[in-house]
């Protein structure tokens, strides 16, 4: 009769257990979430690119430009299970701007070894997803369709500053993996592979306007949350994104033939903010 009532008692420890982690992560994917993001930006256009069919371009150097630097701003997400919590959806939108470092070339040919551009990246992105619970786990394969867009300005504090401005949209197939640690502390992981979509680029100055070459794309993060009340929680986040842009078309602007030359792009996004739950 003891060992029967004991197996009872640590049955039910084990049950209670396993519910408390599974409804921390039912309040993790039941919220709205709004936090800082610093970003590390990287871009570079190689010099290997053969820009207006020209492959020997910029030889000695290594790039024909690139930017680098931290620019900040905000991160805000909602997310929530739906369908007796078998389906999961979020929407995210981040926007972050500053001044980054410039090392490159002038329209005129000369180095220009340190400069400044200003740099405003906004984005958004939605998700889609099918749950899959086991007890403190729930995975989620998901398909993620977004948007992003990068005002850039070239030459900043100087004569010759102009904008430019990018876009594109992306379609990515990812997973993430949420595991209740404790009833209180919950960390996530997720990776995604796609497609860049529609990728362009707009200089209003110089009436140049020209789509650009698709690429992979890919995004992959962490995360923390730490629960303070069944209503509010404290999270932290690392986010990592690269792609690319294909060289344009050569188009005739004045007495200028204008071209976008072959870029990559890398971002590290460093997050950390509040969870409402609802």
């Amino acid at each position: 009769m003891k060992k029967l009532l004991l197996a009872a008692l640590t049955a039910g420890v084990l049950r209670g257990t396993v519910c408390a982690h599974e409804r921390a992560i039912w309040g993790l994917d039941d919220n709205v979430s709004i936090g800082y993001r610093l970003t590390d930006f990287y871009y570079v256009e190689p010099s290997n690119t053969c820009a207006l069919a020209v492959c020997a371009n910029a030889l000695q150097s290594p790039y024909l430009d690139r930017e680098f630097g931290f620019i900040s701003g905000l991160h805000a997400s909602a997310s929530g299970l739906l369908f007796d919590d078998r389906v999961y959806t979020r929407l995210a939108y981040d926007r972050v701007s500053g001044h980054v470092r410039y090392q490159g070339y002038s329209q005129s040919g000369a180095a220009i070894p340190d400069g400044v551009s200003g740099a405003m990246i906004s984005g958004y992105g939605i998700r889609l997803g099918a749950t899959f619970p086991d007890g403190p786990v729930m995975a989620v394969p998901f398909l993620e369709y977004g948007h992003h867009a990068w005002r850039r300005l070239i030459g900043v504090g100087t004569a010759q500053a102009y904008e430019e401005d990018y876009h594109h949209d992306y379609v990515a197939l990812g997973a993430l993996i949420q595991v209740a640690l404790t009833r209180t502390l919950v960390g996530s992981i997720y990776a995604a592979a796609g497609r860049t979509l529609n990728p362009s680029i707009a200089v209003a100055s110089l009436g140049f306007s020209q789509g650009l070459g698709t690429s992979a794309l890919i995004k992959a993060g962490a995360s923390l949350d730490l629960w303070l009340s069944h209503r509010l929680g404290l999270y932290a986040a690392v986010r990592y994104t690269r792609f690319s842009y294909g060289q344009s078309a050569p188009q005739e602007s004045g007495n200028l033939v204008i071209m976008e030359p072959q870029s990559n792009t890398v971002m590290a996004d460093y997050e950390g903010g509040l969870r409402f739950v609802f």
